[in-house]
């Protein structure tokens, strides 16, 4: 056997299940979104990932631990790190894990989002929580509760333990570019709040600044431009194609601003 081969048959994958939002509202123009969002995930996160897009998920293979990565991606609204079992092999699956875990009381929360499988969300949480009840002596409490086993069916069953929520939004690079005036550390919020609705950024200040709180939640580095007059704003958006200046002014600090552009203040609405 090839050595390649045989570490890859060692290797351990883990399977996160990536959730969405407002994406899912935006009915023919979905796939464009859930493709850009795929594109970020995969920009962030390392190409040395699986993905696919499966009933209103998508779901990624991979031999490292990408959840800090995956806080990092706009759009997504939460996830979770999952273990991926057969049908057939749910109970034992569960039975495994939950064998590793300290708790007295739990509950089942089974997600059937494939409609084909025979059996309701209902019934597997009933199955899965006598069994776990029968096996291992533990008590079902569906409110106070020291385990939540969930379980999602999708084209296959995962089993995952917590849900890590996200920024939400929408992926960046879907609503164009904003050249983003910097000048504090407001600055860089409003960077983040134009980011969440889906705007790539152009990052300018009048002196140094240190944006990498940006650059890191961008699937493409940026450059920092220094200018000197604020005239050379309007000619770095004509450049960049960006239709906006986004300020951090706040509504106790409105400034003028002598572009060719329109303006928006992100940071005035608290």
């Amino acid at each position: 056997m090839q050595p390649f081969l045989y570490l890859w048959r060692l290797a351990v994958f883990m399977h996160y299940l990536v959730r969405y939002g407002e994406i899912g509202l935006k009915g023919l123009n979905r796939p464009f979104f859930e493709n850009k969002l795929v594109s970020n995930i995969r920009a962030i996160c390392g190409e040395k990932i699986e993905i696919k897009k499966i009933r209103g998920r998508i779901i990624i293979c991979s031999e490292a631990d990408i959840s800090e990565s995956l806080k990092k991606v706009f759009g997504i609204v939460s996830f979770s790190a999952a273990e991926k079992a057969d049908f057939e092999s749910l109970n034992e699956k569960v039975l495994g894990l939950v064998g590793n875990k300290n708790f007295e009381t739990f509950r089942v929360t089974a997600n059937r989002i494939n409609k084909d499988f025979p059996k309701t969300s209902d019934e597997i949480n009933r199955e899965i929580g006598a069994l776990v009840a029968e096996r291992m002596g533990k008590k079902v409490s569906l409110k106070n509760f020291d385990l939540n086993i969930q379980i999602e069916i999708i084209d296959s069953a995962y089993v995952f333990f917590e849900k890590v929520e996200c920024f939400g939004g929408l992926p960046v690079s879907t609503e164009g570019r904003a050249v983003v005036l910097i000048e504090t550390e407001k600055g860089i919020e409003a960077a983040k709040r134009v980011m969440k609705r889906g705007c790539d950024v152009i990052p300018v200040a009048f002196s140094d600044f240190d944006i990498s709180e940006i650059n890191e939640l961008l699937p493409r580095k940026k450059e920092l431009k220094i200018i000197k007059h604020q005239n050379e704003i309007e000619q770095i958006a004509k450049e960049a194609d960006a239709r906006v200046l986004v300020v951090e002014d706040t509504f106790n600090n409105l400034k003028e601003y002598n572009v060719g552009i329109a303006v928006l203040r992100p940071m005035a609405f608290g």
